[in-house]
């Protein structure tokens, strides 16, 4: 004589939570991208409000040149935003734009074979150079302001509860939140 007995596991719950925990790193990138991207647009359009019309129109060069690159190292994420990252050019202005402060000194040179002309009361004076002692800048803030504002939305997004949520909902096969678009 044999007996049988049947034994039913569900195993299901166990798996569900080992695929949400495979998906964490992912989870944490998807983060960490979207709030990137996102603050590199609100920077982006915080220096498209300086433009200016007129003479001294700018050239809407920073705007152009925002940029940003995240890495992965020792367990944690680095996130670089700026001008000169991520393939876009270095606008050397862009800290003085945002912070304020005096100009270097520099020398005013006239083209090869011309002469700059200034009125002095009202006498013209034409020279071949001008020493130039600066001007100064004030603060705009336009990228530590953006930045300030948001750096509690991405320590909130960052909070393991919060990235934890985002790995079960990739875990689940979410539309739009799959793994392979992270």
């Amino acid at each position: 004589m044999t007996d049988r007995i049947g034994l039913r596991a569900d195993f299901s719950g166990a798996i569900r939570k080992t695929q949400t925990l495979k998906m964490l790193p992912k989870a944490h990138k998807w983060q960490a991208t979207n709030w990137t991207t996102s603050t590199v647009k609100l920077l982006m359009a915080s220096a498209d409000a300086m433009q200016k019309s007129g003479p001294k129109k700018k050239t809407g060069m920073m705007k152009r040149n925002v940029g940003y690159q995240i890495a992965t190292g020792d367990n944690r994420w680095q996130i670089a935003i700026g001008t000169g990252i991520g393939g876009k050019k270095t606008v050397p202005y862009a800290l003085i734009q945002d912070k304020g402060g005096i100009t270097k000194p520099h020398l005013i040179q006239a083209k090869a074979g011309k002469v700059l002309a200034f009125m002095v009361g009202s006498d013209t004076r034409f020279l071949r150079h001008v020493h130039h002692p600066g001007s100064k800048i004030p603060a705009s803030g336009w990228f530590s302001n953006v930045l300030a504002k948001q750096e509690p939305i991405l320590s909130a997004m960052m909070q393991p509860n919060v990235v934890l949520q985002v790995a079960e909902i990739m875990a689940s096969g979410a539309v739009g939140m799959r793994s392979e678009t992270i």
